[in-house]
């Protein structure tokens, strides 16, 4: 069910929303907290439907159904007779005294009326929340969470094992949200860059993967996702078996098995699913650089990321133009050195600063 424009009806009519005010436990505070980063906006028909939630009535009893089919029954008996007692005191009256009196005891009738009709539904709405109250399951004392944050600057690879025993590789200039100690019934991660990871294996606990609205689920299995400046997305399976989803497209739903990959772009509907080579997706594991006809503006940001870097192209006109070569360990000078023989430019390196002069 999409939650997105939900309003404070919704929320208290919503079994899981209930269950999270009055019983929380880890899981669906991660749950919610989750919704409440991609729903911001709903922040405020949640704090309402938290108070109405709170605030309904609990009894200590139910009321069968046909208790209740009666209730209705006499309440609209009692609407039927108070009708009628309004038509038969039509009679005009003989004077001033007895309109007063009249009017002072159809008032007090019509008090004594209005009061035994709200008791009624009262106790009628109490039965039918009775129903709910005691299907929730005993409240469990929830757990605190705390939010992890892991990161490496330009030029530095990481690597971090998780409370659950899996490994994350992060390349350079790339980070990772969690949970810690992924409470609740699932371990998820926010990526933003690129990552290798190594999943321990959890049938109880699937592992989510989040880029953008783009998550890759799995159970114990390794694969590599990179998400760059563009939106781009590619996410590759070495082991296992993955399960990749939009969060945005219903239709984008796709399963991997080792040597696939899926190419894609951040909320977009269209995706390629091909087979792909394993060296070139984690040579960056292995001190590698490799470029495959790579077009000079990509080729430019994968170097300023790797040696952390500003690199500054001039004189540049050629948007056709490539860049291929493999270079393992090498130096920033030794790799420009490479390129500017068939790229065909000068390069000038003061510190952190380059240079790139493509001749006149």
């Amino acid at each position: 069910m999409d939650k997105s424009n939900f309003s404070a009806e919704d929320f208290v009519l919503d079994s899981d929303f209930r269950e999270w005010i009055l019983y929380p436990n880890n899981q669906r505070n991660v749950r919610w907290e989750l919704y409440l980063e991609k729903y911001p906006d709903r922040i405020k028909e949640i704090q309402i439907a938290r108070e109405l939630v709170l605030n309904l009535p609990k009894i200590d009893h139910q009321i069968k159904e046909d208790e209740i089919a009666s209730l209705w029954t006499k309440i609209d008996a009692k609407l039927v007779d108070q009708v009628s007692e309004d038509s038969e005191k039509s009679a005009i009256p003989i004077n001033s005294q007895a309109t007063i009196k009249r009017y002072t005891k159809e008032s007090a009738q019509r008090k004594f009326n209005y009061h035994l009709l709200k008791i009624a539904a009262i106790i009628l709405l109490a039965a039918l929340l009775g129903f709910l109250y005691y299907s929730l399951p005993e409240r469990e004392i929830p757990q605190e969470i705390n939010w992890l944050t892991y990161s490496t600057k330009p030029g530095v690879k990481s690597s971090v094992t998780l409370s659950d025993g899996s490994v994350v590789k992060l390349n350079a200039g790339s980070s990772i949200r969690y949970v810690q100690n992924f409470v609740g019934g699932t371990r998820e991660i926010f990526l933003d860059g690129e990552a290798f990871f190594e999943v321990a294996h959890d049938t109880l606990k699937p592992f989510i993967v989040h880029t953008q609205d783009i998550t890759t689920k799995a159970l114990g299995t390794s694969f590599n996702i990179k998400a760059n400046d563009s939106e781009k997305i590619e996410i590759s399976l070495i082991t296992g078996k993955v399960e990749v989803k939009s969060q945005e497209v219903q239709e984008f739903i796709d399963f991997l098995i080792p040597g696939e990959q899926v190419i894609t772009f951040a909320k977009g509907n269209s995706w390629e699913k091909d087979v792909f080579d394993e060296e070139n997706v984690i040579a960056w594991m292995n001190q590698t650089i490799i470029f495959d006809d790579t077009p000079l503006p990509e080729a430019i940001k994968i170097l300023e990321n790797w040696f952390g870097v500003t690199i500054t192209v001039n004189q540049f006109k050629d948007q056709n133009l490539t860049l291929s070569g493999k270079f393992k360990g090498e130096t920033l000078k030794n790799i420009l050195e490479g390129l500017s023989y068939t790229a065909r430019f000068k390069y000038e390196i003061e510190g952190k600063e380059i240079q790139i002069n493509f001749k006149q």
